[in-house]
């Protein structure tokens, strides 16, 4: 597997510095991109641009250290199990969903989810500084949960 933080020359580290990485990749861009570039290596431009879409979101770049730690919380069925509790309350957010029909009350629960879901990469941040990844991933999965609830929650709002 390719590892994205050296594609980019930075430290393998959650905490990136966002401009840098922008401009590193606009200069990758400006180099490889078959429409610029006589090299027409469409396939590094696919790396360059799947790397920069999972270093620049905090829950992807999570998931990424994740997977480069043996753990892939996205494709791994058998990596890490929800605990029941989180199933059972996703489950009931489905529901609540499902039927809600205000879009403010829409958006406060995705504000609410969203701010559930930067704490929980948060702790599985310092998790990652402790060493102790099978407890990031326990984190990160509850949170891929709850964004998933969110991206229900936009298609719901749009068929409304």
């Amino acid at each position: 597997m390719k590892n994205f933080f050296e594609l980019f020359s930075i430290p393998v580290d959650f905490f990136v510095d966002q401009t840098a990485l922008e401009k590193k990749y606009l200069e990758f861009q400006n180099q490889f991109h078959p429409d610029i570039s006589s090299s027409g290596d469409i396939s590094l431009s696919i790396e360059i641009n799947a790397a920069y879409k999972i270093l620049s979101d905090d829950f992807a770049r999570a998931c990424y250290i994740l997977k480069l730690n043996g753990v892939d919380i996205q494709n791994d069925e058998k990596a890490v199990k929800v605990d029941v509790a989180t199933l059972e309350r996703v489950l009931a957010l489905q529901e609540k969903i499902a039927e809600m029909v205000d879009k403010n009350e829409m958006d406060e629960l995705r504000v609410k989810l969203n701010s559930e879901i930067k704490f929980l990469i948060a702790a599985a941040v310092k998790c990652f500084g402790s060493s102790e990844i099978q407890l990031a991933a326990q984190f990160l999965v509850k949170a891929k949960y709850l964004k998933k609830s969110t991206e229900d929650l936009k298609i719901r709002k749009r068929k409304l």
